[in-house]
């Protein structure tokens, strides 16, 4: 199953900078969590020389079910940005549906046409002007937030402020009560502990058992907007059409599910990483506090070299060679966003954090029909919360052990700081 890379595939173009010589099977096999062992307790530690090790022998690496924790599937990892950049475009050989039967998280797990209908309406809701809206709306809660933690001086920043917030936003974006974070917070928290990030094992993406744990609370919702439709996203969903005809109550159900589930994590994990940066690096946070308009470069700097979400799930519907293997119909695939944001044959210096890169281009919210609907929500997010704990503190900094889960998902778990208030 396993073979070696060459050059010169009429589908897919391999950088110059590949290694030419015929791997052995052992070249090409990946065990993620071997090799991230140790990244995890590290403040500082990058993926960068690790990936860049593994893309030098083969931009596309078979990972054995033992390979990951929870692991019942082997894979094949695209790797690099080349590799990664042309497959994600091309649904037609990698399928987003894994699982033939089952609940799905739509639009997620879903391709043409059968995506757009989900896709296309929501949209607007995501534009420039209703970012700029929401902006408004919750700046007031990061302020206070972050007030609390300089007032105290030290917090623990993924439970007082990474978790909270973003789950606190996205009540706001449903339009259900701030006071629901927690159930929210408790039960994506489950979710992932159940399917290990969404790339340890081939079962039903949504357990039953914690989909109907939520759903009367949805339906609670969906039911309220039926009634009373207002100008938010639920109510967009109870009026979209799928071939003609609108959603059903457990349809959308499932839908605000994957809002639940992707409004969490990826913002979570991205608030963590570049506050954890900031934290290990007084000049950065010097430069920013000095020139507020360089944050959202640094937003996009920090989304490219610690991307959130390193790989996502797919499955090939056709024989294809990529990368210089030969994955086979019905093989499982992951798309390795963190790998490819740090290939050394498409970035200059890529393991360097440089907001003056111009090249923004990354795939830190993915590529393709699938890039991250929610990823203006979530720079803005990222953008809002630098701007004000910059403006509110004079420095902050690491005041005790950091963890870190480091792959498929890439963010602190544990990140105590010390914080001054500002002069």
């Amino acid at each position: 199953m396993i073979g070696g890379c060459r050059e010169g595939l009429e589908l897919f173009e391999k950088s110059e900078d590949r290694v030419s010589a015929e791997p052995s099977t052992a070249d090409v096999e990946w065990k993620p969590d071997d090799s991230f062992a140790g990244v995890a307790t590290s403040p500082t530690e990058g993926l960068g020389g690790r990936y860049r090790a593994l893309i030098s022998r083969c931009p596309v690496a078979h990972i054995p079910a033992s390979g990951i924790e929870g692991g019942t599937v082997d894979y094949w990892a695209v790797l690099g940005f080349d590799e990664l950049a042309r497959s994600a475009r091309d649904f037609k050989t990698f399928s987003s549906i894994y699982k033939e039967s089952g609940p799905r998280i739509l639009p997620l797990q879903s391709d043409p046409p059968e995506h757009a209908f989900y896709r296309r309406p929501l949209n607007r809701y995501f534009d420039a002007e209703a970012m700029s809206a929401k902006e408004k709306e919750v700046e007031p809660i990061a302020v206070e937030m972050i007030e609390a933690m300089v007032d105290a001086g030290e917090a623990e920043f993924l439970d007082a402020f990474a978790y909270p917030f973003p789950i606190r936003t996205l009540c706001r974006f449903l339009g259900v009560s701030d006071e629901d974070w927690e159930m929210h917070h408790e039960w994506v928290m489950d979710m992932e502990r159940v399917t290990g990030g969404g790339v340890a094992n081939d079962e039903e993406a949504i357990p039953p058992e914690l989909a109907m744990r939520i759903m009367p609370y949805i339906q609670k919702v969906v039911a309220a907007r039926r009634a009373e439709p207002l100008d938010d996203i639920v109510t967009g969903m109870t009026e979209m059409e799928v071939e003609g005809r609108r959603l059903d109550d457990m349809e959308v159900g499932f839908l605000m599910m994957t809002f639940i589930m992707a409004g969490h994590f990826t913002t979570t994990a991205g608030l963590g990483n570049l506050v954890q940066r900031l934290a290990v690096d007084p000049e950065l946070q010097s430069f920013l506090r000095a020139n507020p308009d360089r944050i959202p470069d640094a937003v996009e700097e920090s989304l490219r070299i610690d991307a959130p979400q390193q790989a996502m799930p797919r499955r090939c519907v056709q024989d294809v060679e990529l990368g210089g293997q030969t994955i086979k119909a019905g093989d499982s695939v992951l798309f390795n966003f963190g790998s490819a944001n740090l290939d050394p044959a498409h970035w200059e210096n890529p393991e360097v954090f440089d907001v003056d890169r111009e090249d923004k281009r990354h795939v830190g919210f993915g590529r393709g029909i699938h890039r991250c609907i929610g990823a203006p929500l979530a720079r803005m997010e990222m953008a809002l919360v630098t701007r004000e704990l910059l403006a509110r503190t004079s420095s902050f900094e690491i005041a005790g052990p950091v963890k870190r889960s480091v792959w498929p998902r890439l963010a602190p778990l544990e990140l105590p700081l010390g914080l001054k208030p500002a002069v």
